[in-house]
Protein backbone atom coordinates (compact mmCIF):
# COMPACT_ATOMS: atom_id res chain seq x y z
CA UNK A 1 0.00 0.00 0.00
CA UNK A 2 1.54 3.57 -1.03
CA UNK A 3 1.77 6.02 1.70
CA UNK A 4 -0.17 8.85 1.09
CA UNK A 5 0.70 11.95 -0.69
CA UNK A 6 0.77 15.17 1.67
CA UNK A 7 -2.63 16.59 0.12
CA UNK A 8 -4.29 12.65 0.61
CA UNK A 9 -2.73 13.00 4.50
CA UNK A 10 -4.55 16.21 5.14
CA UNK A 11 -7.57 15.00 3.87
CA UNK A 12 -7.40 12.02 5.98
CA UNK A 13 -6.72 14.47 9.04
CA UNK A 14 -9.71 16.88 8.00
CA UNK A 15 -12.26 13.43 7.86
CA UNK A 16 -10.57 12.33 11.29
CA UNK A 17 -11.30 16.15 13.18
CA UNK A 18 -14.38 15.73 11.49
CA UNK A 19 -15.65 12.19 12.72
CA UNK A 20 -14.33 13.05 16.03
CA UNK A 21 -16.52 16.15 16.73
CA UNK A 22 -19.38 14.82 15.78
CA UNK A 23 -19.28 11.80 18.05
CA UNK A 24 -18.18 14.50 20.56
CA UNK A 25 -21.35 16.50 19.78
CA UNK A 26 -23.39 13.78 20.02
CA UNK A 27 -22.97 14.26 24.02
CA UNK A 28 -22.25 17.27 24.69
CA UNK A 29 -22.03 20.12 21.80
CA UNK A 30 -20.30 22.48 23.90
CA UNK A 31 -17.18 20.40 24.23
CA UNK A 32 -17.82 19.46 21.01
CA UNK A 33 -17.57 23.37 19.83
CA UNK A 34 -14.33 23.20 22.30
CA UNK A 35 -12.71 20.65 20.40
CA UNK A 36 -13.26 22.12 16.81
CA UNK A 37 -11.47 25.80 18.73
CA UNK A 38 -8.30 23.35 19.61
CA UNK A 39 -8.72 20.90 16.24
CA UNK A 40 -7.94 24.80 14.34
CA UNK A 41 -5.89 26.10 16.63
CA UNK A 42 -2.63 25.69 14.70
CA UNK A 43 -4.37 26.91 11.65
CA UNK A 44 -4.09 23.63 9.56
CA UNK A 45 -7.81 23.68 9.47
CA UNK A 46 -10.19 26.19 9.42
CA UNK A 47 -13.07 25.79 11.77
CA UNK A 48 -15.74 25.84 8.65
CA UNK A 49 -13.88 22.09 6.89
CA UNK A 50 -14.18 20.54 10.46
CA UNK A 51 -17.76 21.02 11.67
CA UNK A 52 -17.84 20.55 7.56
CA UNK A 53 -16.91 17.16 7.61
CA UNK A 54 -18.53 16.42 10.93
CA UNK A 55 -21.74 17.58 8.74
CA UNK A 56 -20.79 14.93 6.46
CA UNK A 57 -20.09 12.23 9.01
CA UNK A 58 -23.61 12.89 10.11
CA UNK A 59 -25.12 12.64 6.90
CA UNK A 60 -23.32 9.58 6.09
CA UNK A 61 -24.15 7.51 9.47
CA UNK A 62 -27.93 8.57 8.74
CA UNK A 63 -27.93 7.46 5.20
CA UNK A 64 -26.34 4.34 6.31
CA UNK A 65 -29.53 3.70 8.93
CA UNK A 66 -32.22 4.50 6.20
CA UNK A 67 -30.75 1.85 3.93
CA UNK A 68 -31.00 -0.41 6.61
CA UNK A 69 -34.56 0.37 7.27
CA UNK A 70 -35.31 0.38 3.49
CA UNK A 71 -33.74 -3.34 4.15
CA UNK A 72 -36.00 -4.05 6.87
CA UNK A 73 -38.82 -2.72 5.52
CA UNK A 74 -40.10 -6.13 3.93
CA UNK A 75 -39.97 -8.45 6.44
CA UNK A 76 -40.15 -6.16 9.42
CA UNK A 77 -42.60 -2.60 9.27
CA UNK A 78 -41.63 -1.75 13.22
CA UNK A 79 -38.03 -2.63 12.88
CA UNK A 80 -38.02 -0.06 9.38
CA UNK A 81 -39.66 3.00 11.72
CA UNK A 82 -37.28 2.60 14.73
CA UNK A 83 -34.31 2.77 11.76
CA UNK A 84 -36.11 5.88 10.40
CA UNK A 85 -36.35 7.32 13.39
CA UNK A 86 -32.88 6.92 14.76
CA UNK A 87 -32.31 8.29 11.08
CA UNK A 88 -33.58 11.52 12.00
CA UNK A 89 -31.87 12.06 15.09
CA UNK A 90 -28.58 12.06 12.78
CA UNK A 91 -29.70 14.32 10.15
CA UNK A 92 -31.08 16.81 13.17
CA UNK A 93 -27.21 16.59 14.04
CA UNK A 94 -25.90 17.38 10.89
CA UNK A 95 -28.39 20.42 11.10
CA UNK A 96 -27.10 21.64 14.28
CA UNK A 97 -23.62 21.30 13.41
CA UNK A 98 -24.37 23.40 10.10
CA UNK A 99 -25.55 25.92 11.94
CA UNK A 100 -22.99 25.95 14.47
CA UNK A 101 -21.64 29.52 15.22
CA UNK A 102 -18.40 28.96 16.98
CA UNK A 103 -17.83 32.62 17.75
Amino acid sequence: MPVPTAEQGAAMELVSAGDDVAACWRDDPQEAAALVLELTASGELGADEVLDAAVDAEVVCGLLVLDQAGTAAMSDPGTAAERCLAAAAYFARAVALASADLD
